[in-house]
C-alpha cells in the first residue's frame, strides 16, 4: 500500500501543479483583456478626434481636417487606420492606401468594439460607432494592429510562467519539508516498533500527533495486557507445579504399593480425594489463567441481562434450599469488560452467598462516572475476622479456605486487580452475614 508521506504529497503535488496552471490562466486572461480595454480606450479617443475632424462641404461631401489627424493615419500599412461611410461618400486614412477594412454593423448608440484583419493579415482591434454629423448618418470606425501588443503579451506571460514555475520549484521544496516534519513523529514509532519487538522498550512513546496518540495510546494498553496476562500464565504455571507435588507423590505412593486384599475402601478414596484436589487445582489456575481483563473499546456488558440468567441458573444449582435473591440494579447500568469475568466475579460470590445464606442474599449494583460497585451480601454466619485475613493472603487454596472462602475469593481478587479495582470483605450490616463489596473503575470516552 502506498506510504502516508507518499499520498500527502501526491496530493499536494497534484493541487500545486493545478493552481499554478489555474494562475497562469487567469494570470494571461486578465493581462490580454487589461491591454484590450487599454488600447480600446486609446481608440475611442482617436474615434472622437476623427469625428471632430469631420465636417461636409456645400455638396455634401465629407471632408476631415487634415492638421487635426494624427501623423500615424498617413503612414502606410501602420495599422492605425480610419474610414468613415456616410451616404454621399467614403472617407479612408491615406494609411490604408487602397485596401478597405470590413466594417461591422455599427449601432449609434453604443461603441462596437472588435477584431478584424486588415491589410497584410493584421490582426487589428477596431472601434467604431454610427453618429449623425449635420443632421447626415455616418458611420466610424478606426483601429490598431494588435500584433506588437499581443508579442509584449506573450513576453510578459513567459515570464510570469517561469516565475510562476520558481514558486512552484519552490513550494514543492517547502511542502516536502512540511510532510516529513509533520509525519516525523509517525517515523519515530516505526523506528520503535522493532526495538518493542527486541525487547530494547516496554512500551511506545507517546509524543505523536493528536489524530495518531489515542492509536498509540491503544497499542501500550494492549501491550500491558498482553505483559499482565503473560505474566499471570507464568504465575498460574507455578502455581499449578508447586501445587501438584503433594497430591502427585501421594499418588506416586499409591501406586507403588497395591491395594488390600481385603477391604480397599480406604485406599480408593484416598486415590480418589488426590484425584480431585489435581482436578480442582487445575480447574483454579485455568480459571485465573482465562481472566481477561481490562475493559475493551466498545466492549460493554448489560448487568440486568446477565445478572438475569446468573440467578436462574444458581437457583437451578440450590433448587433444593429455599433462598430469596433480592436484586437491585438500576436500568441501563452496564460493565466495560470481560462478559466471561464479569460471569466468573459475579458466579464465584452469588454461589458463596448461595452456600452459606439461611434464606436471603441482596445484589446490589451502582455507578457514576469513576466506577461501578457491586455488594453481594447473606444472611449467613459471616466470616470472623481473623479468617477475613486469611483470605487476602497470597496463593491461599482450597484446602486452606475459611468458612468457605478461599477458591471463588482467590479468583474474585484476581478479576478485580487485573481490572484496576478494589474489593472489600466483612460483616453485612443490614443481615449479618458476609459482605463482599467490589468497586470498578469506568473508563471514559477517549480513555485507552
Amino acid at each position: 500500500m502506498t506510504s502516508l508521506q507518499a499520498r500527502l504529497s501526491t496530493g499536494l503535488i497534484s493541487a500545486l501543479i493545478l493552481l499554478t496552471i489555474l494562475a497562469v490562466a487567469v494570470g494571461g486572461y486578465s493581462l490580454h483583456q487589461m491591454a484590450e480595454n487599454f488600447v480600446a480606450a486609446r481608440l475611442e479617443h482617436d474615434l472622437e478626434t476623427v469625428l471632430a475632424a469631420l465636417s461636409f462641404d456645400a455638396s455634401g461631401q465629407p471632408q476631415l481636417a487634415a492638421d487635426r489627424i494624427g501623423a500615424n493615419f498617413r503612414q502606410p500599412y501602420s495599422g492605425h487606420y480610419y474610414q468613415i461611410e456616410t451616404a454621399s461618400g467614403e472617407l479612408c486614412s491615406r494609411s490604408l492606401w487602397d485596401a478597405d477594412l470590413p466594417l461591422p454593423p455599427l449601432a449609434p448608440d453604443r461603441v462596437t468594439r472588435t477584431f478584424v484583419t486588415g491589410p497584410q493579415d493584421q490582426r487589428l482591434l477596431l472601434v467604431g460607432r454610427a453618429f449623425r454629423v449635420q443632421d447626415r448618418p455616418v458611420a466610424i470606425a478606426v483601429t490598431e494592429d494588435f500584433a506588437p501588443v499581443n508579442a509584449g503579451l506573450r513576453r510578459l506571460l513567459l515570464e510570469f510562467m517561469l516565475i510562476a514555475l520558481a514558486m512552484f520549484g519552490a513550494l514543492l521544496l517547502s511542502q516536502r519539508r512540511i510532510v516529513r516534519r509533520g509525519l516525523a513523529p509517525l517515523e519515530q514509532v516505526r523506528r520503535e516498533l522493532p526495538r518493542l519487538a527486541r525487547g530494547e522498550i516496554a512500551q511506545l512513546s507517546l509524543e505523536a500527533p493528536d489524530e495518531v496518540r489515542p492509536l498509540v495510546a491503544e497499542l501500550n494498553r494492549l501491550l500491558d495486557l498482553l505483559n499482565q496476562r503473560q505474566r499471570r500464565s507464568r504465575h498460574a504455571l507455578g502455581n499449578l507445579a508447586h501445587a501438584l507435588k503433594t497430591p502427585l507423590t501421594a499418588l506416586t505412593q499409591l501406586a507403588e504399593q497395591p491395594p488390600p486384599t481385603g477391604d480397599a475402601t480406604g485406599w480408593w478414596r484416598d486415590l480418589r480425594q488426590q484425584l480431585q484436589q489435581i482436578r480442582a487445582l487445575t480447574e483454579r489456575e485455568l480459571k485465573r489463567a482465562r481472566i481477561a481483563g481490562g475493559g475493551a473499546p466498545g466492549q460493554r456488558v448489560l448487568l440486568e441481562r446477565e445478572v438475569a440468567d446468573l440467578i436462574a441458573t444458581l437457583r437451578r444449582i440450590h433448587r433444593d434450599r429455599d433462598l430469596a435473591i433480592e436484586v437491585r440494579i438500576p436500568p441501563g447500568s452496564g460493565f466495560v469488560g470481560d462478559r466471561d469475568d464479569l460471569l466468573e466475579l459475579l458466579g464465584n460470590l452469588l454461589d458463596n452467598a448461595c452456600q452459606w445464606a439461611e434464606t436471603e442474599i441482596w445484589l446490589t449494583a451502582g455507578a457514576d462516572a469513576a466506577r461501578l460497585w457491586l455488594r453481594i451480601e447473606d444472611d449467613g454466619p459471616g466470616c470472623p475476622p481473623e479468617q477475613l485475613e486469611a483470605l487476602w493472603q497470597r496463593g491461599t487454596r482450597i484446602d486452606e479456605s475459611r468458612a468457605g472462602h478461599g477458591l471463588g475469593l482467590a479468583i474474585v481478587g484476581d478479576i478485580v486487580a487485573q481490572y484496576g479495582g478494589a474489593l472489600r470483605l466483612s460483616r453485612s450490616d443490614d443481615l449479618g452475614g458476609f459482605l463482599a463489596e467490589v468497586a470498578l473503575p469506568c473508563p471514559s470516552v477517549g480513555d485507552p
